[in-house]
């Protein structure tokens, strides 16, 4: 590891923090220090002694990079994000338009998975949302996959022939049309929501705008605690987090 790189710092299930290493700088944790200087030069997987335990040095996936993120706004679970792109066709080299950018988590994966051919063209209406996510996706080294748009795709998507279009909004029946107009035939529409209402709404009006394979699920992820001869789902955890509507651009043949 070099000045610059992040590392996720694992000491135990309750400590785990995402770290940008640059000389000079200490992280502080209750189980005891590390200075940047002791884990520049470190392969990710070695782990160092701290004064109460040890420290594991991790390469920082996805969902580390989630919970050290810092998040003004409500973000998109990652196990809704991965249903997402999984059914949405997307590949490296893709483009792909998204409403609205929040803090930028689902901005975060999208760059991610489209690398560096690809490219994500990110709108939300609040300008201070997109400066956040702009920092959260400079601090990944993804920025140059990203192009940040002050502006309402309830109004219309300027870019066309596109991938796939997400939308994280509370209105985004308002943009299907626009969301079929910008994709390419056979593009892929996903919506995020959080209500049951929301999701007849958009599920119709998808219908009505000539996208097929429309389907909506729900997806529910429960954590084990596993213990010897004690192993149960945790009491305590993250279940429903809302609702996943998903189609294809049709076009009318001859």
């Amino acid at each position: 590891m070099a000045e610059g790189d992040l590392v996720v710092v694992w000491i135990d299930p309750r400590r785990v923090y995402l770290v940008k290493l640059e000389r000079g700088k200490r992280l502080d944790t209750d189980k005891g220090s590390l200075l940047h200087e002791d884990i520049i030069g470190k392969e990710y997987g070695e782990s160092l002694a701290i004064q109460r335990g040890k420290a594991h040095l991790l390469y920082p996936t996805l969902d580390y990079i989630y919970e050290g993120l810092h998040r003004p706004s409500q973000v998109l679970y990652p196990k809704d994000i991965g249903y997402m792109i999984y059914v949405s066709g997307i590949k490296p080299g893709s483009t792909v338009v998204e409403a609205g950018t929040g803090s930028g988590f689902l901005t975060i994966s999208l760059a991610n998975f489209v690398g560096n051919e690809g490219r994500v063209v990110t709108y939300d209406v609040r300008e201070d949302m997109q400066n956040r996510a702009r920092k959260n996706a400079r601090l990944l080294g993804l920025e140059d996959r990203v192009t940040f748009k002050l502006g309402d795709v309830r109004q219309g998507i300027e870019e066309k022939d596109v991938d796939a279009v997400f939308l994280d909004m509370p209105d985004p029946w308002l943009v299907v049309q626009h969301a079929w107009s910008s994709l390419r035939p056979s593009g892929t529409l996903e919506v995020f929501i959080p209500t049951t209402n929301q999701l007849e709404r958009v599920f119709l009006t998808m219908i009505q705008n000539n996208f097929v394979d429309v389907k909506a699920v729900e997806i529910i992820m429960r954590e084990f605690q596993v213990k010897e001869n004690a192993t149960r789902p945790r009491t305590i955890g993250v279940t429903h987090t809302g609702y996943i509507v998903s189609g294809r651009k049709s076009i009318k043949g001859s």
